[in-house]
């Protein structure tokens, strides 16, 4: 059963080794910094990009059971709403997203796990289930925790 007035959320994530001719200079860039708050699964999201506003997000996403969509919950944020959330406790994430071949390539800054991840977005499970990857991903990690962002900044030192 889906949480209330959350939005099913289907996608596919795959590590990616970015060195192997990835041309991510032309690609679309944003900078995200996320701080997954201690105590539960509700993060916050600054989004950063040359030549317009921030974006303040606070969002939550709910444990996949299975290989069903994960639930997930977003509400936009005034700077200083943003800046009081922060100043709780938790962990930090930065990240530059790179829009690639239709689908989102996030480089990790911090926490340094020399990996980035490529995540699709789908409309409908069938689509997922039918979709090819680009040839640059590796292993697909999309149903393993290890590689969320909770997770990896649960690792980070």
């Amino acid at each position: 059963m889906q949480p209330k007035y959350s939005q099913p959320e289907i996608e596919r994530r795959w590590l990616v080794a970015v060195d192997e001719g990835l041309r991510l200079p032309e690609a679309r860039a944003r900078r995200i910094e996320d701080k997954y708050l201690s105590g539960g699964r509700l993060r916050l999201r600054k989004v950063s990009e040359e030549n317009c506003e921030p974006i303040f997000k606070l969002g939550k996403k709910y444990l996949r059971r299975e290989a069903s969509p994960e639930s997930v919950v977003s509400i936009y944020l005034t700077e200083s709403e943003f800046k009081a959330f922060f100043a709780l406790p938790g962990r930090v994430a930065t990240k530059i997203r790179y829009s690639v071949e239709g689908g989102a390539l996030d480089v990790y800054e911090h926490p340094n796990h020399e990996q980035a991840i490529f995540e699709f977005e789908f409309e409908s499970e069938r689509a997922a289930a039918e979709y090819i990857p680009p040839e640059f991903v590796r292993e697909e990690v999309t149903l393993n925790e290890k590689y969320t962002g909770f997770a990896l900044c649960e690792e980070a030192p």
